[in-house]
């Protein structure tokens, strides 16, 4: 086996394991060779047989024709670790997952976040509960339309206290981290829609229970306003903080990390995972693509911009004023 196809098998199985395991370990064991042996194979200074070959194969559902595929460029390797509810211990491990990746990438001189945000960036929910306990929700009803709780029922049965503590530190994480966030008209709505669905359908039971979350809306929407106005974010405003309004549909939520040279690229899938990969060609893909989104947009943060700046959060503070009347009007406990 040539030694390059070698390297880049090792990187995908190691994609494939959890934070928590080591590939050194899981080749030890498969090959029934010491730690020096696996480590050798992993930076390619001893070949592969052909019998363990197929035995790292069968054990991560590779083929060597998907190897010679990706090291043509013809195929992309994403990452992907499903998290899947009423797993709560899953869903507070990816939680603490996040909060490990924001945590090295704060500590990098120019690293910055570009979110393209079809819906709200997560960690503007996080500092309202509620509101991201919607989003989980939605989240839920998404993986397991079977289970019909209410909002309030499904709240009930989550472990505030230990999600709430992880929210309050990927917050505190997230405001340290320079970004770039583009918007549209529909960014809020999407909230908004989600929302008055769930109002409709009788699954947020309570009036009071709904308005509260509009509340909440409005309370997320004047501090991302307050960061626009200053173009920095957090709470000694130390952070820069870029937002554009941009004209175009936006059909999906990515975000594109930046930490030196190295990009790392995360696609929404299925409202809460994320698809990741860090292979060059689509991260300067995305690159360009958030340049032009960028170029096609409306910079609204900053001095310059208070006109379409106060247009834009007006027009969201109006939806969310609309909401909160239809909701009052209806009948409701």
């Amino acid at each position: 086996m040539l030694m390059d196809e070698q390297t880049l098998l090792f990187e995908i199985a190691k994609s494939k394991l959890p934070d928590r395991q080591r590939l050194s370990d899981i080749l030890g064991e498969l090959l029934d060779i010491g730690a020096d042996s696996a480590y050798r194979r992993i930076r390619g200074e001893t070949e592969l047989s052909f019998s363990e070959l197929i035995k790292i194969c069968t054990r991560f559902n590779l083929s060597m024709d998907e190897i010679l595929n990706l090291k043509s460029n013809r195929g992309i390797v994403f990452q992907y670790e499903p998290t899947e509810f009423p797993d709560q211990d899953s869903y507070i491990s990816q939680l603490q997952h996040m909060l490990k990746v924001l945590t090295a990438l704060r500590s990098a001189a120019d690293a910055e976040m570009v979110y393209v945000a079809r819906s709200i960036p997560l960690y503007h929910l996080l500092p309202h509960p509620q509101l991201a306990f919607l989003n989980l929700y939605a989240w839920n009803s998404a993986l397991n339309p079977s289970d019909g709780a209410s909002f309030e029922h499904f709240c009930s049965r989550l472990d505030q206290k230990r999600i709430i503590s992880l929210y309050r530190q990927l917050h505190r994480a997230c405001m340290l981290v320079p970004s770039k966030e583009i918007w549209n008209v529909q960014t809020v709505g999407a909230t908004l829609r989600a929302l008055e669905y769930y109002v409709e359908a009788g699954l947020v039971e309570k009036k009071d229970t709904a308005l509260h979350l509009l509340e909440q809306l409005g309370g997320l929407v004047d501090s991302v306003g307050n960061y626009a106005n200053q173009g920095l974010k957090g709470d000694d405003r130390q952070t820069s903080f870029w937002m554009y309004n941009c004209s175009v549909d936006l059909d999906k939520n990515t975000v594109l990390i930046k930490k030196g040279k190295q990009l790392t690229y995360y696609i929404r899938f299925n409202t809460m995972n994320f698809l990741q990969t860090e292979n060059d060609i689509v991260c300067h893909a995305a690159q360009k693509l958030n340049a032009d989104l960028m170029a096609k947009s409306t910079l609204i943060s900053g001095n310059s911009a208070a006109r379409k700046r106060h247009r834009f959060f007006q027009t969201a503070k109006h939806k969310i004023e609309e909401s909160v009347e239809k909701i009052q009007s209806g009948a409701g406990n």
